[in-house]
């Protein structure tokens, strides 16, 4: 019995590592070791600029190490599989391709997901007290909703050079018209701990909440037609 589960336990421990180092083209840890770089690198000029600290300031300096984390493996994934000669074998199996790259999704939001807590505490210790579940948990609704239009995208265009030039253009566009999104629940980078009183307030709350919403559901949307387009497999092998 010991002996079947430590096998189970390698067999796993294997399987994870060598998807890890597709999706990653085998530089996790230089991804990881990123994330915290610019995690520290922006909250030591945030520590120098400003003399307090709001939550609304944390979450935009969460933001950009986890859309970080999420971007290579959902962007290139499929570039990557293509490259190593992996896409034969996937496509070999019937159906197989779907258990895959889901799977292989939720390992990689998983990981984003872990690797919060951290920076998060870090973010705690050494700048403002915050309850940092809230704040994670706002972090992966953006973290999904990016993750899954770019593995959508990916399974589209099946180039992961024009799928990043893509997702750039389309965050592009959404960062020069913060002004006008800024407060619209269609703002993928709405910022929900924003300080407001009185009646702003509560409306401020319902825009958060159908921004939500919106960003959930669009997430389901896109990781269903991006595994969709996983059955075009003349597509993908030419």
């Amino acid at each position: 019995m010991g002996i079947t589960f430590k096998n189970t336990l390698n067999n796993t421990w294997r399987l994870v590592t060598y998807n890890l180092k597709i999706v990653f083209g085998g530089k996790f840890w230089l991804f990881v070791l990123s994330a915290l770089l610019f995690f520290l690198i922006f909250g030591t000029i945030q520590a120098f600029n400003d003399d307090y600290f709001t939550q609304d300031e944390i979450y935009g300096l969460l933001l950009l190490p986890s859309l970080l984390l999420i971007f290579y493996p959902t962007v290139f994934g499929i570039q990557n599989d293509a490259d190593m000669r992996t896409l034969e074998i996937i496509f070999g199996i019937p159906d197989y391709r779907y258990k895959v790259w889901f799977v292989r999704l939720i390992m990689v939001f998983l990981i984003v997901f872990a690797l919060l807590f951290p920076l998060a505490y870090l973010a705690r210790v050494l700048l403002i007290d915050f309850d940092y579940i809230p704040m994670i948990l706002q972090l992966m609704v953006v973290v999904l909703f990016v993750g899954n239009l770019a593995f959508f995208l990916s399974t589209w265009i099946k180039n992961g050079n024009a799928t990043a030039v893509v997702v750039v253009l389309i965050g592009l566009i959404y960062f020069i018209m913060q002004g006008v999104l800024r407060e619209s629940m269609w703002n993928i980078f709405l910022n929900p701990f924003r300080q407001l009183e009185g009646t702003a307030a509560l409306l401020w709350e319902e825009t958060v909440m159908y921004n939500r919403i919106f960003m959930l559901s669009a997430s389901v949307i896109f990781i269903l037609f991006g595994l969709l387009n996983l059955q075009r497999r003349e597509k993908f092998l030419r």
